[in-house]
């Protein structure tokens, strides 16, 4: 592992000047503010696979900051940490704007650590506090919301939209405001269908990002697993469905 971020050193620049450490965890690395975790950024080719930015938020203030940024997904391998992927569009802002909310005073965002339960711990005990975050039966090179689970089996037996990949409580309810109730009324539907209801409802989901995240839903497949001619065409088609809404 890379004793300095390579690919995502830029976001150091966001944080405060002083005052913020820095230390290896899970193979990427994990940012502090005193004693509060903040920020965990993964790279490219580290043990986990994982590539992107995690965002610490304890259960009880999760309703509140997936409704400041329902981008975001409960990752669900470590429940208290929200995930953006690298290849979310828009990735660079927004980081800077989650970042922007979570480093004010009193957020509800970050995270407090567990705190040892003896003075003198030794590798082997901080070896057993790992193991109280991530299941010792879970493979962490591989993620379970990346999982090579056949779209079609998935969504017959899906019995709800948080069932789907990268589909979280938030999205769900937007889109059982729009009338979309179960995954295989989605599926009917077809991701462009799905959108313009979306959108009818909830204009502010009028983004590309949204339709990725119901394609890939759809197909069962994390973000990076979109080609860029596929990202082109929900481009092109959201474009055409914001200056057709507008008229």
């Amino acid at each position: 592992m890379a004793k300095e971020p390579l690919e995502l050193k830029w976001i150091e620049n966001l944080l405060p000047e002083e005052g913020y450490r820095r230390k290896s965890m899970f193979g990427g690395f994990a940012y502090y503010l005193d004693e509060k975790i903040v920020l965990i950024t993964f790279e490219a080719g580290n043990k986990t696979n994982w590539n992107g930015c995690m965002f610490p938020v304890e259960h009880q203030n999760q309703a509140k900051a997936l409704d400041q940024f329902p981008i975001l997904t409960p990752h669900p391998i470590l429940p208290k940490w929200l995930y953006l992927p690298i290849e979310t569009e828009g990735f660079e802002e927004w980081v800077s704007d989650i970042l922007r909310v979570a480093l004010r005073p009193n957020s509800h965002w970050g995270s407090f650590p567990k705190e040892k339960k003896s003075a003198g711990a030794s590798g082997k005990s901080k070896a057993k506090k790992v193991a109280m975050d991530i299941p010792k039966n879970m493979d962490t090179r591989r993620p379970r919301m990346f999982s090579d689970e056949d779209p079609k089996e998935m969504l017959q037996k899906a019995k709800k939209l948080t069932d789907l990949k990268n589909i979280g409580p938030t999205l769900e309810g937007l889109l059982r405001d729009a009338g979309i109730k179960t995954p295989q009324q989605m599926q009917k539907l077809g991701w462009q269908k799905t959108m313009v209801k979306l959108v009818k409802v909830h204009p502010k989901t009028n983004h590309s990002m949204y339709a990725y995240t119901i394609i890939t839903a759809l197909e069962n497949k994390d973000f990076g697993g979109m080609s860029e001619s596929q990202k082109t065409e929900v481009r092109a088609y959201m474009k055409t469905l914001r200056d057709r809404l507008k008229s």
